[in-house]
């Protein structure tokens, strides 16, 4: 009855319900308002979200730009081994890539990198600008900056040389007569927290520099110093290996003189001995007879020397006459146990030949050869014990013949192993003994066997004796139709 008795006064009155229609419609008109202005704000909230996308992806792209080009640049300085080199491959570079009219790299740690310098300019208009040879060269009101500057380990841009107030009143000037450019950006190179140089980027109008161009200055920066570090590492290298090669070759000259000049007074003192012990000189006593005789073993030992210098001075000089013809072995091992006889028996000592089968002939000069087998088995008389066993083994692995001496002599230490093959050389347990040689010995058996297309192994074990193991190639019967001449190498 309420409801309708509400409703009869409405209708019955007129201006209440014209109220009540506008209180709907400006109920209606906030509601519009209210959604207009939130699609207003999603739409504005849209267009941010998709103007940021733009520019993260854009930043994105330009950052993987930049380390593209960077690991481009990088990967070709790690091409230079020398200093000035990389410098100008590292200002050609850069300048290519950033599209500037100039690119200086300019190094500062004069001890290190001795002021190597690098330049690259675009076009004949850059080419013609003046070109600082040094830091030092660069006007002082720039180079007071790029101090300042240095402490920070960061960039220096300039985009407008005679405006910069950093330069005072005068400084933009002076830079424009001194370099003729108007723009500037310069990235420290730096060893940890040391400046050792610059890389310069100019611009002969003013200009402004973008962050592309600053990432890619400061990362070809620290693969420059990597790489000037590496360079440097290696230069000193090789200086050391020509020295070293230098010394090498003066000695081998050296020894080489020295030995041919021995020659001539030992050959008068070998005449003068044998003369003397003739009798050719008069009647000698007993003990002048005997002291011949350790005069004329120890000339012997003298001329040994002289000998083994001279042929390995011929071998590293490769000023070698090598008889090239088959081989046996087994001859030359027997011959070298005959001329060994006297020292074996006077040791007790039993030298044992095995031959594995039928031994083909080796390719080789058969007095370099022997040479070979001499030295070796005269290494097993004197380092083995009275009474001891020499066993020398021949035989056949596929394309090599094998000879293989072994004693059970006093060996040689493991920690000395592989000194063996060094000249003059000689084991602590020899000096211990008092065992007479030179050292040369093994030296030489190796160059000679290298020669010869061979190798040399050695197996020791201390107290228990020493086994060299000789390869060397087995002769071949198609080869005799180069009927094996000599050959000077």
């Amino acid at each position: 009855m309420d409801l309708l008795r509400g409703s009869r006064d409405a209708a019955a009155d007129p201006a209440s319900e014209v109220r009540r229609l506008r209180r709907q419609l400006r109920r209606e008109q906030a509601r519009r308002l209210a959604a207009e202005s939130i699609g207003e704000r999603a739409t504005a909230d849209l267009y941010d979200s998709v103007r940021q996308l733009r520019s993260a992806q854009a930043e994105l792209l330009e950052r993987a730009d930049q380390a593209r080009v960077v690991h481009e640049l990088a990967r070709a300085l790690r091409q230079d081994l020398d200093s000035a080199q990389l410098v100008n491959r590292a200002a050609e570079s850069v300048g290519q890539a950033t599209v500037v009219d100039r690119c200086d790299v300019l190094l500062v740690d004069a001890e290190r990198y001795a002021a190597v310098r690098g330049t690259w300019s675009n076009g004949p208009d850059a080419a013609a600008l003046p070109q600082p040879s040094s830091f030092v060269d660069l006007p002082e009101e720039l180079t007071t900056l790029l101090l300042e500057t240095a402490s920070l380990l960061e960039p220096l841009q300039i985009d407008h040389v005679a405006e910069d107030p950093r330069l005072g009143l005068h400084g933009g000037p002076a830079i424009e007569r001194a370099l003729g450019i108007a723009a500037l950006l310069a990235v420290p190179i730096a060893v940890g927290d040391e400046v050792v140089g610059w890389l310069l980027l100019s611009s002969i109008r003013p200009r402004g520099w973008q962050p592309r161009e600053v990432a890619i200055c400061q990362g070809v920066s620290h693969d420059l110093v990597a790489s000037l570090v590496q360079v440097q590492a290696f230069e000193q290298q090789r200086e050391s290996v020509r020295r070293l090669e230098d010394l090498d070759r003066a000695k081998d000259a050296f020894i080489s003189t020295v030995s041919h000049e021995l020659r001539t007074p030992l050959t008068s003192i070998v005449g003068y001995l044998e003369l003397m012990a003739e009798g050719g000189m008069g009647a000698l006593s007993e003990e002048a007879s005997q002291g011949i005789g350790i005069i004329a073993r120890n000339v012997d030992r003298l001329r040994a020397l002289v000998e083994d210098l001279l042929a390995l001075s011929a071998y590293d000089s490769e000023q070698v006459s090598l008889d090239f013809r088959p081989v046996d072995l087994a001859a030359v091992v027997a011959e070298c146990r005959q001329m060994l006889a006297p020292a074996t028996v006077a040791r007790q000592l039993e030298v044992v030949v095995v031959s594995e089968g039928e031994v083909s002939p080796v390719t080789g000069d058969p007095v370099q050869l022997e040479r070979v087998l001499l030295n070796v088995l005269t290494n097993a008389v004197k380092f083995s014990r009275a009474g001891g066993t020499i066993t020398v083994r021949l035989g056949v692995d596929e394309d090599d013949v094998v000879a293989s001496i072994a004693d059970e002599g006093i060996g040689i230490p493991e920690a000395e192993l592989d000194r063996i093959f060094s000249r003059f050389f000689r084991s602590s347990l020899s000096v211990a003994d008092e065992i007479q040689g030179t050292g040369l010995g093994l030296a030489l058996v190796q160059s000679i066997v290298e020669w010869h297309g061979g190798t040399v192994e050695v197996a020791s074990e201390e107290g228990c004796g020493t086994t060299v193991v000789l390869r060397l190639p087995r002769h071949q019967p198609a080869d005799q139709s180069a009927d094996w001449p000599s050959v000077t190498c």
